[in-house]
């Protein structure tokens, strides 16, 4: 399937998709959401490739989610034109990106705002022997941008105020604060030297977060899209766009 470089040009689901999107999901989605929270209340243990990294409870898993194996699928691909490369990955999570980066040959610098989740992303970049500097920040807040090549991001997207530190990583505020905050910090970067790849889900507001951006002269730009458990992962650049709106 090619998909045009456009926020909205994807196949439509079939019927059944949309039943089993629609009313079958609401009916199993509090069921999931103990299952999940259960789960990960301990520590697990996740792999990609060679990486082996430790899920402390409370920090977002790539597991369950298919958004961090579609970027990492994505950087698995670019091979040695990462090395070298000046990286940062912003919401680090467990760390994996800025693993997955590090092991290309990436000089990586990743960041959370929850110091466990910053914690977590040393513990793993110790235990896989990988260098990745380690800082708690929010967004690029006292971070030196100009000199960085690229910038991963997983957003967390729903739009509900987080109650914990943990629920930051999902939840971006009732009024998309996250957003709001983020991209006049992506649109003072030079774009054209910096790389920024986001991930998001067609489950999440696509076109109020693209409208963020476009009052900030950013745009969203289709890179990759993957459809599994009758969901969209969407990777896009983030792009500098003359008159967006």
């Amino acid at each position: 399937m090619t998909v045009r470089n456009d926020l909205w040009d994807l196949p439509r689901h079939g019927r059944l998709a949309r039943f089993l999107r629609g009313p079958v999901r609401r009916r199993l989605s509090p069921v999931l959401q103990r299952r999940f929270h259960r789960r990960y209340a301990v520590v697990q243990r996740w792999r990609w490739h060679e990486l082996d990294i430790i899920i402390q409870p409370g920090i977002f898993p790539p597991g369950p989610t298919i958004s961090t194996t579609v970027l990492l699928d994505h950087l698995s691909a670019r091979g040695d034109a990462l090395r070298g490369v000046q990286a940062f990955d912003l919401g680090s999570g467990t760390g994996i990106v800025a693993l997955a980066l590090a092991r290309a040959g990436a000089v990586v610098s990743a960041s959370d705002i929850n110091p466990r989740a910053a914690a977590n992303v040393a513990e793993n970049a110790a235990l896989n022997c990988l260098p990745v500097s380690v800082v708690v920040a929010d967004q690029l807040k006292g971070i030196d941008g100009s000199g960085l090549d690229l910038i991963t991001i997983t957003p967390p997207y729903y739009p509900a105020d987080p109650a914990t530190a943990a629920e930051r990583a999902w939840f971006c505020g009732r009024d998309f604060d996250y957003f709001h905050r983020l991209f006049p910090q992506l649109a003072i970067l030079d774009l054209d030297r910096t790389e920024v790849l986001m991930m998001l889900s067609e489950d999440c507001a696509l076109e109020h977060i693209a409208a963020i951006a476009g009052g900030h002269g950013l745009g969203l730009d289709l890179v990759h899209a993957r459809r599994r458990w009758l969901e969209w992962t969407l990777l896009f650049r983030v792009v500098a766009r003359e008159g967006a709106t």
